[in-house]
């Protein structure tokens, strides 16, 4: 179809294309495994994909530390290179990269009374089903201001069981939902394409990750520092101090949100988001987060690393 053009020449609505980073904590297991399943999505503009990266970068070299940026490798010390490393990345992303990277998470309650088990008879299905969700929300929530959007997809590479269908299932679905709201209200919803039909998998480990996608596992490791700190905001499972003091930032960003946005002051009204579900009567609510509960000191001052 042609576009519709400004009096000097330009498209009136011009395609914006996102990355999309997708990363997940908690394992489901039929009548089993964790309570909370979270699927975190983070959309990196492709334009700006390089000044993330530079500045990812910026943030390692000021706190020496070159490693694998793993939420699960955070230990006691709050004052090390690992852990400063990580801080400086939340601090980044809170203070400038929101600006024009969206970030979504769906926490799933597991524990509900109106969580369908039946529903997942093999794990899988549950995994990709909200991976699915997460990122329809993130769209409804994040990209509803864009007419025209173009999506490639990355998630953390990790073994698949034979028949999980999650490269081709979640954007083949995702693109199929979005089109079906977008008949119902257009104006809710951004035209969407596929810029890539399958998602693609990247190892987060800098140093296994191949040449060409190193930028894009910086981004992934990024994704699982922040969804797995939500995950500790929430279940508040983790004794470790770095583990405690990141999570601690997550949960104030989370109650942020919560507030109306005239209220909020961290400025990630449409920026950053977590929906938990079902409650009682299978809807979104909001939970209270384990992580408020605990009377810590302040875990980043003057603690010998």
């Amino acid at each position: 179809m042609p576009q519709q053009l400004t009096m000097f020449g330009i498209e009136a609505n011009p395609e914006i294309a996102f990355e999309v980073y997708h990363d997940e904590s908690g394992t489901y297991v039929p009548g089993a495994g964790d309570r909370w399943l979270l699927h975190g999505v983070l959309f990196v503009p492709v334009v700006e994909r390089p000044q993330v990266f530079t500045a990812l970068q910026g943030i390692r070299k000021d706190t020496g530390y070159f490693e694998e940026v793993h939420y699960l490798k955070l230990r006691q010390s709050t004052g090390g290179p690992k852990a400063q490393c990580a801080r400086g990345w939340l601090n980044l992303y809170v203070a400038q990269l929101s600006e024009f990277c969206y970030y979504h998470c769906l926490a799933v309650d597991t524990h509900s009374p109106t969580f369908e088990h039946n529903r997942f008879p093999k794990p899988h299905y549950a995994y990709n089903r909200f991976a699915r969700m997460a990122i329809e929300g993130a769209i409804a929530w994040n990209l509803k201001r864009y007419h025209r959007v173009a999506l490639i997809f990355y998630s953390d590479s990790k073994f698949r069981q034979e028949g999980d269908n999650f490269a081709t299932y979640v954007p083949s679905q995702v693109m199929k939902s979005i089109q079906e709201k977008r008949q119902q209200k257009p104006s809710a919803y951004p035209d969407l394409r596929l810029l890539h039909p399958e998602v693609i998998a990247v190892d987060s480990d800098p140093a296994k990750v191949a040449p060409d996608l190193r930028e894009e596992s910086e981004l992934i490791q990024l994704v699982d520092l922040m969804t797995s700190n939500i995950t500790q905001a929430v279940t508040g499972r983790s004794g470790q101090k770095a583990k405690i003091a990141l999570a601690e930032v997550a949960a104030r960003w989370i109650e942020d949100t919560r507030k109306p946005p005239w209220l909020q002051t961290e400025e990630l009204h449409r920026r950053f988001s977590v929906s938990f579900f079902p409650n009682e009567q299978k809807r979104f609510y909001n939970p209270e987060l384990a992580v408020t509960k605990r009377n810590q000191l302040p875990l980043f001052e003057n603690e010998e690393k």
